[in-house]
């Protein structure tokens, strides 16, 4: 159960206080009351490509509201704020984004919200499961195939428990790609991703960070990857 928003062209919207609002305060999760609000505190993390070329890369096991670091705005990034499934191991080396290469050398950043099999994974890339997590072990799977990102998707739901919602930015020669996909069954308002808008950048973000942007939304499709583009950029979002 996580929150994090992606997006390419530099926002003019503050989706960094829409995620540490969100973070502090998520009215929408399944665990959520009005005396006990959930918060997804088990750290938290970006990575931005920055205006200059150079990729900025940050991983914290803070609760993001309670650490002074701010996320740099870039031509594209993705930003994460965790809260760890039972069992998982915590700490800044299991925050997201995790970074995994492709075979042709590419970075993937991957954020993702939900759970997915980590046994089965697990024996499936042969890694011992004590030494990762579910999402960090989605993130190698899916680096491993993403030669053919929809098949690799749709190999990946296999493996799926709750939620298959992932924000991942690509860094290769070319610069950079932002990518958003969704699928669940169930869940209500909270597993959802909305695309926002705004001049010269987009970005798609959970559920809850819609509520603190001024932008118009557009909810995500099930099952179908999005490729971010910026209004000014030719072909679709």
């Amino acid at each position: 159960m996580c929150r994090f928003y992606i997006y390419i062209g530099p926002p003019d919207e503050d989706l960094d206080r829409a995620l540490k609002l969100s973070a502090q305060r998520d009215p929408l999760a399944p665990r959520a009351s009005p005396d006990r609000p959930f918060q997804h505190k088990d750290g938290w993390g970006y990575a931005v490509y920055l205006l200059n070329g150079s990729i900025a890369y940050y991983r914290s096991g803070r609760p993001i509201w309670d650490d002074p670091h701010i996320p740099p705005i870039g031509l594209a990034g993705v930003v994460h704020a965790r809260a760890a499934s039972g069992g998982e191991p915590l700490g800044a080396a299991y925050a997201h984004p995790f970074l995994a290469y492709t075979r042709d050398g590419r970075l993937l950043f991957v954020a993702h919200n939900g759970s997915v099999d980590k046994q089965r994974l697990a024996a499936e890339l042969g890694k011992d499961p004590n030494r990762y997590s579910d999402s960090w072990l989605l993130a190698l799977f899916l680096a491993d195939r993403w030669d053919n990102p929809d098949a690799a998707l749709e190999e990946a739901l296999k493996y799926r428990l709750t939620a298959l919602n992932l924000g991942i930015l690509e860094v290769g020669p070319e610069g950079p790609k932002a990518y958003a996909y969704s699928y669940f069954e169930g869940g209500g308002e909270y597993y959802k991703l909305y695309i926002v808008r705004g001049r010269g950048w987009a970005a798609a973000v959970s559920s809850t960070l819609a509520r603190y942007i001024g932008a118009e939304r557009e909810e995500v499709e099930l099952g179908r990857l999005y490729r971010l583009k910026a209004p000014t950029q030719s072909g679709p979002t």
